[in-house]
């Protein structure tokens, strides 16, 4: 199994992140609060190994000002 070292950018669809090799397998269910940072997957397809690094989006202040 090869490990893929230069970042790319991941496509998701449907809440699903897509292999950007094989551009069909999935790797992984998100949500939108979902945050990881190094974690190896797997594509079933084509069998590349992708680390995946995904940041959650900063939560809206709710806080004004006066």
């Amino acid at each position: 199994m090869k490990s893929q070292t230069e970042p790319v950018k991941l496509i998701i669809k449907n809440g699903w992140v897509i292999c950007p090799v094989c551009g069909k397998g999935k790797i992984l269910k998100i949500n939108p609060d979902t945050s990881v940072h190094h974690l190896p997957r797997p594509c079933k397809r084509c069998g590349q190994e992708t680390i995946v690094n995904i940041e959650a989006p900063e939560p809206a202040s709710k806080e004004t000002s006066a």
